[in-house]
């Protein structure tokens, strides 16, 4: 009898390895309730853009850094008072003031000396509403300078579009289940979804921030330009535990 017991053992195990290995295949794990597996819904819209994010600076030179820095604060003071004056709830950040000497040429052996101080500030503009965009750019035109224009989706109107995505990642984790109960002989009615997880992104378009100037902009005039806020893409995606019963 001795001599039996390894080798029912050595059966016993083997066969437990061979069940270990059918039930996971390919992440489908095969259990006694039924079939289990993570599916991937998606779902995407592409939406217009409804605000707007500006850079501007201002910068300055001159022999000392009390001259120069004096110069950009009354520039930029003036670019900040002209945007609250138009009462378009704009909301407004100086940021990066920053200041370094200009050196003169190297020339032999003597040592570069500093002949002047350049001082730079800038200014973000957030505005909520892109058709206050152009008034921006018409009334700082001259002024300070337009370092970066991009445009995207609020939060306000993420928010309109987030019960579409959900309905539309659901029933695309529900397509997809559907499918691989078929492939395994089963009904839809028997797929339970589970433990359903959400994420969401958003993808501006290369178009976004397209502005348009006119012959008279372009010569120096202020005038208001064209201004195409272009569109951005929402994403969502749900992660689901799916249950095929058996």
């Amino acid at each position: 009898m001795s001599s039996i017991k390894p080798l029912v053992v050595a059966t016993a195990l083997t066969s437990v390895m061979s069940v270990a290995v059918a039930n996971d295949l390919n992440g489908v794990q095969l259990q006694q309730k039924g079939v289990t597996l993570s599916v991937v819904g998606t779902a995407s819209l592409v939406v217009p853009n409804d605000q707007a994010q500006m850079y501007w600076r201002t910068q300055a030179q001159a022999s000392t850094l009390k001259d120069a820095t004096a110069q950009v604060i009354k520039t930029m003071n003036a670019g900040v008072e002209t945007l609250k004056s138009l009462n378009a709830g704009l909301e407004l950040q100086t940021q990066g003031f920053n200041s370094y000497p200009v050196y003169s040429e190297t020339k032999g052996e003597k040592a570069p000396k500093i002949i002047a101080w350049r001082v730079m500030q800038s200014l973000s503009v957030k505005a909520n509403d892109v058709a206050q965009v152009p008034v921006v750019v018409e009334k700082l035109s001259g002024r300070l300078e337009l370092d970066q224009l991009t445009f995207s989706v609020s939060e306000k109107a993420r928010t309109t579009y987030d019960e579409k995505l959900v309905r539309m990642a659901i029933n695309d984790a529900t397509k997809r289940a559907t499918w691989v109960a078929d492939s395994l002989g089963r009904e839809a009615k028997k797929v339970e979804m589970q433990n359903l997880r959400f994420s969401t992104g958003m993808i501006p378009r290369s178009e976004y921030a397209l502005m348009r100037a006119n012959a008279k902009m372009m010569d120096g005039a202020a005038v208001a330009p064209e201004i195409e806020a272009g569109n951005s893409t929402l994403n969502m995606t749900v992660t689901t535990d799916v249950l095929i019963k058996r």
